[in-house]
């Protein structure tokens, strides 16, 4: 991700608003197991209780996970085994699959009774992203590594064609203010809470 702001302003509010979408997806978490996927790149230390990391590598530096996998989310259950978890995270990572809707109804039996999944994404229509969109912009915000951006709504159609329940819809902000308060069809990241249907 770019901004116009100066480097060391740019990552300074940049790793804020990443740590305030780390901080709304611990908060959104229950129980007293959490699956986290993708999380090597960045492993969420808000996170509680007994946490278990899979991702396509490790992580650089030490995770702090109680266990950590290499694995293919697509690949699931499989070094997990039958086991099922409190809250299964999913962040920023759905928008590099292909296939979305596989990906959802993988984790849907990962999900213990009364357990839920917490699932953050960037917006299309998030500020600045649709700016960007409308001066066809193709070097800022448009990475080679992203298959979708993937609209709330949508999001939230996906989640019911899957076998969940959407219970809370929440935006992190325009990139780069953490403001949770500002409405999610225009927040750059939105986070999702869901329950199996």
């Amino acid at each position: 991700m770019q901004s116009e702001a100066p480097p060391a302003r740019r990552t300074r509010r940049a790793a804020a608003y990443e740590e305030r979408r780390k901080q709304l997806v611990a908060a959104a978490t229950v129980g007293a197991t959490v699956l986290d996927l993708g999380y090597a790149q960045d492993p969420n230390q808000h996170l509680s209780g007994y946490r278990v990391g899979v991702d396509l590598r490790r992580p650089e530096r030490p995770s702090g996970y109680d266990e950590e996998h290499v694995a293919d989310v697509r690949s699931l259950p499989g070094p997990l085994g039958h086991r099922r978890f409190d809250t299964v995270t999913c962040c920023e990572l759905i928008e590099h699959l292909e296939e979305p809707y596989e990906l959802l109804r993988i984790l849907r039996p990962l999900v213990a009774e009364g357990g839920r999944l917490v699932l953050t994404t960037p917006n299309p229509t998030g500020l600045p992203v649709l700016a960007l969109e409308w001066a066809r912009d193709h070097r800022r915000f448009y990475t080679d590594e992203h298959a979708f951006y993937l609209a709330p709504r949508w999001v939230e159609r996906m989640l019911a064609r899957t076998g969940w329940r959407t219970t809370r819809v929440q935006g992190v902000g325009p990139w780069p203010i953490p403001a949770p308060w500002f409405p999610a069809g225009l927040s750059y990241q939105v986070v999702y809470v869901a329950e199996p249907a």
